[in-house]
This record gives C-alpha cells, sequence and structure tokens, in this order.
C-alpha cells in the first residue's frame, strides 16, 4: 500500500470518526445498571442522567438487568450496537469475574470500550466494639497468631471477601474465612465477636454500628477518604492493601473514538459539578473522573491484581 494510500485511508477515517461525533447522539442513550434500584450504582448513575440528557440533548435513561455479578447486564451491552446508544455501568466484579467464572459469555477485555470512570466507595475495617483498637493492634495480632483470627464475607468473590483475604495474605496472618449469605449476617456477627473483622460499605454496617456493637478502624485504602476523612486508610499500616468498590462506565467495542472521546468530556464535565459531588458523596460515594485512557490502565491493573490474589488464595472458577 502506497503512501499516499494509506493517507487517504486515514484521513476517511478520521472524517467518519469526526461525523459519528456530530451526529451522537440522535436517539436516547440507555445506561445499563448490573444492580436493582436503589442500591449505590442505581443511585449513582440516577444521580447523573438528567445532567447528562440535558447536555447531550436527548434523554438518558437508565435500565436494571441485576444478577449473576453483573453478567447479564455485560453480555446485554456487549452484543448491542457499538454506536454509544447502549453503555453498561459496571463495577469492581467487572475484574474479578473472569477469574472466578469459567465460561463468561464474553470476553472481559475486548469486548467493551472504555469510557469513563465515576469514582470509588469505600470498605470499611470493622471490628467487634470490645476488640481491636487499632489498625497496627489488628495487624500485629494477626501476624502473631497465624489462624487464630478470622474475617467474614457477604458474598463468594466479592469486595468483603477478597478485601478480607488480601488483608490476611498482606499480614500472613491466615486468618479464617468465615462464609455468609450476605451482608447483615455477617454484621451480626461481628457485633457478637464470632468473628475478629469485617470489611463492607457503611450501608452493611450501619444497623450494628449505631448500636455501638462495632467499632470502625479504618478505610481499605492507601490513601485517606474523602467520604471518611477521620478514619486511617489501612494501607498505610499495611502497604499495597486497597479494597474499594469502584465503578465506571463502558461501550460495546468498536463504538467510535470520537464517540468515546466526547461521552468521556460529558461524563466528566457532569462529575466536576461541585453539587453533583457533593451529593454523590453525602450518599457514600467519593467522585473520581480520568481520562479514558487512563480508565482503560486501570481496569487492567485491577484485572491483573485482582487476578494474581484469587490465584494465591488457589480459589476455583465456577
Amino acid at each position: 500500500m502506497s503512501l499516499i494510500t494509506r493517507c487517504k485511508l486515514i484521513g476517511l477515517a478520521l472524517l467518519l470518526g469526526s461525523s459519528a461525533a456530530a451526529a451522537f447522539p440522535d436517539k436516547p442513550v440507555t445506561l445499563v445498571v448490573p444492580a436493582p434500584p436503589g442500591g449505590t450504582a442505581d443511585t449513582v448513575v440516577r444521580t447523573l442522567a438528567p445532567r447528562l440528557s440535558a447536555i447531550l440533548g436527548h434523554p438518558v435513561l437508565v435500565e436494571n438487568k441485576a444478577g449473576a455479578s453483573g453478567v447479564i447486564a455485560s453480555q446485554a451491552v456487549a452484543g448491542a450496537a457499538p454506536d454509544g446508544h447502549t453503555l453498561l455501568m459496571n463495577y469492581t466484579s467487572h475484574a474479578i469475574n473472569p477469574w472466578l467464572m469459567a465460561k463468561l459469555p464474553y470476553d472481559s477485555v475486548k469486548a467493551f470500550a472504555p469510557v469513563a470512570f465515576l469514582g470509588k466507595v469505600p470498605l470499611l475495617l470493622a471490628v467487634p466494639a470490645d476488640g481491636h483498637r487499632n489498625v497496627a493492634e489488628l495487624i500485629a495480632d494477626a501476624r502473631a497468631n497465624p489462624g487464630k483470627l478470622s474475617y467474614g464475607s457477604s458474598a463468594t468473590g466479592g469486595a468483603s471477601h477478597l478485601g478480607g483475604e488480601l488483608f490476611s495474605q498482606l499480614t500472613g496472618g491466615r486468618m479464617v474465612l468465615v462464609p455468609y449469605k450476605g451482608g447483615a449476617a455477617a454484621a451480626t456477627d461481628l457485633a457478637a465477636g464470632r468473628i475478629s473483622m469485617l470489611l463492607d460499605s457503611q450501608l452493611a454496617l450501619q444497623g450494628v454500628q449505631q448500636g455501638g456493637r462495632v467499632r470502625f478502624l479504618g478505610v481499605a485504602s492507601e490513601k485517606p477518604s474523602a467520604v471518611f476523612p477521620d478514619l486511617e486508610p489501612v494501607g498505610r499500616s499495611l502497604p499495597g492493601f486497597e479494597a474499594t468498590a469502584w465503578f465506571g462506565v463502558m461501550a460495546p467495542a468498536g463504538t467510535p473514538s470520537a464517540v468515546l472521546d466526547r461521552l468521556n468530556a460529558e461524563i466528566n464535565r457532569v462529575l466536576s459539578d461541585p453539587d453533583v459531588a457533593r451529593q454523590l458523596l453525602s450518599r457514600g460515594f467519593e467522585v473520581q473522573a480520568m481520562p479514558s485512557a487512563a480508565w482503560r490502565d486501570f481496569l487492567a491493573a485491577e484485572t491483573r491484581r485482582w487476578g494474581d490474589l484469587i490465584k494465591r488464595a488457589n480459589l476455583k472458577a465456577e
């Protein structure tokens, strides 16, 4: 192929991309959420949707497709037309599912294009009210007494499970996993002192916390949290410890780059609104905008990180 021909093809691709961006959107945009109404993911999307609708000039509709750790929603978007009108709001499970599910109906990397990162919900490290007094004491006890301490998990392969496993691995404490069918049961047993620690959201823990039956030692991150500025980042005492729940928007693979760039810019524009940030912060969500390329790199790094942890823990795909 001659240089002139290559230049013509590149020019045509740029022209088509510009045309796609100029025409987008030409109908309502649907944001598919892999969770039922009322949860954190749904709340975040429904906060952003009306503002994004006003900017795009077309309605942004929210469609809840809960089930199978996000697989149902992800499959629906992976098979949608790659034109930017069908988007997926996904979270941490997207980076975990490839390692714990033997046969996904899509390629979690190749089937999607990154659109925009939205932010994080910090998980809290909680202990019984009469338990360890601070993070350093808990770490020291785990290291000095391997196999003695336990941690609860509200769902296999979820953030509380893998976050507890990461804590166990980094301390070398060989902590005992105690699985539960839900966060409420785990929180109840934590308050009763039947388990040593639990990582979960403020929402899952607020019932026992308000009763003074548990103590929050820190946030499961390496950096301070805007949501809980008075709590110690556990990663300061345990380098490498990060177990926040993150959220981001994806599109079907093949969506024109100009459309992805516009969506990224407009979503970040909404996230930069101080009123939006304050509203979400009051609900435990910390806004964190980033360029689509940085979001892609973050997702790849998270997928590797959780995959490495799952392999070390010898957790089997189902």
